[in-house]
């Protein structure tokens, strides 16, 4: 088996149901979304951070390669009564083809405050 049916398999398996919905409708991925914990004592705002760290902030989601991501903060991703809105994606590709999908996504809440300040 290669390695992307293999990981599919993995994925399809032990991932969980991700509802993506877009302006255009909704539809169910299976991936897999924990914690972004940071490694090698990473630097965020100048503050050193101890060894998997976690901010409560960003979480990683990993899902198959064929899956569509939507353009950043244009969609919803529901998991377990959950809301995420997606930071950052990029695809991981082997011999040319994508082999899984890795995104960062933030918590969704109705009301947000400005990132910035006037």
């Amino acid at each position: 088996m290669n390695i992307r049916l293999s990981l599919n398999k993995e994925l399809k398996a032990f991932g969980r149901s991700i509802t993506v919905t877009t302006e255009q409708g909704s539809e169910i991925i299976r991936g897999i979304i924990m914690p972004l914990l940071y490694k090698n004592k990473i630097y965020i705002s100048g503050k050193r951070l101890p060894e998997g760290y976690f901010d409560s902030g960003h979480y990683l989601m990993i899902c198959e390669g064929s899956v569509k991501l939507p353009v950043m903060g244009t969609a919803f991703f529901e998991c377990d009564q959950k809301r995420y809105l997606l930071k950052r994606s990029e695809s991981v590709d082997y011999l040319d083809k994508p082999l899984y999908i890795w995104a960062v996504l933030e918590p969704y809440h109705s009301e947000r405050d400005d990132e910035f300040e006037a």
